[in-house]
């Protein structure tokens, strides 16, 4: 179906050039860990939320209406991860630095941890603009509660300021016929 641009109320028909889904599980988040980046593995549900920080610019002009400004943001992202067990009894190093984050003793920079997040397509080129970092505050709650199901944890990382712009850290796959 053609794509419509232009000015509002006009309609111009174009041929859209050739496109492919995005899916779920085409995002990847890391944290640092030990100088390098750990990638979080066995995780799904990856969901970057970042909310508008505002503050009311209203002015007569406005005739008694809201007149929000952004002035900043507040990142979130929230994600969950099936619990694997290594043979020590530890969890995997990345969730390990995640619960250690939120220990009773985790306060201040204890509590803290350094993230990013990606778009990273199974097939072809990542967006290049879909690429960040965060330092945030952590929260765990243990998912998966029922009477056999697989365990697990659903994390949420609060930004601490905002989010940076990096450079994504996806590779590009061929695409394949």
């Amino acid at each position: 179906m053609p794509e419509t641009t232009g000015t509002p109320g006009v309609t111009t028909s174009t041929t859209p050039e050739p496109t492919q889904y995005g899916f779920s599980y085409e995002y990847g988040v890391d944290l640092w860990i030990e100088n390098k980046w750990q990638p979080i593995r066995f995780i799904s549900s990856v969901n970057p939320t970042v909310s508008p920080k505002e503050v009311d610019a209203a002015t007569y002009d406005d005739n008694g209406a809201d007149h929000p400004v952004r002035v900043g943001e507040t990142p979130s992202l929230s994600f969950y991860v099936q619990m694997h067990r290594l043979a020590s009894g530890n969890f995997m190093p990345e969730v390990e630095a995640l619960l250690a984050a939120t220990r009773p003793d985790a306060v201040g920079s204890l509590g803290v941890v350094k993230a990013r997040y990606n778009e990273k397509p199974v097939k072809g080129q990542p967006n290049g603009k879909e690429a960040y970092e965060m330092t945030a505050t952590v929260s765990a709650e243990r998912a998966s509660t029922g009477n056999a199901e697989l365990s697990g944890w659903n994390f949420t990382l609060k930004g601490q300021g905002a989010r940076k712009s990096i450079t994504n850290p996806a590779p590009t796959h061929p695409a394949t016929a």
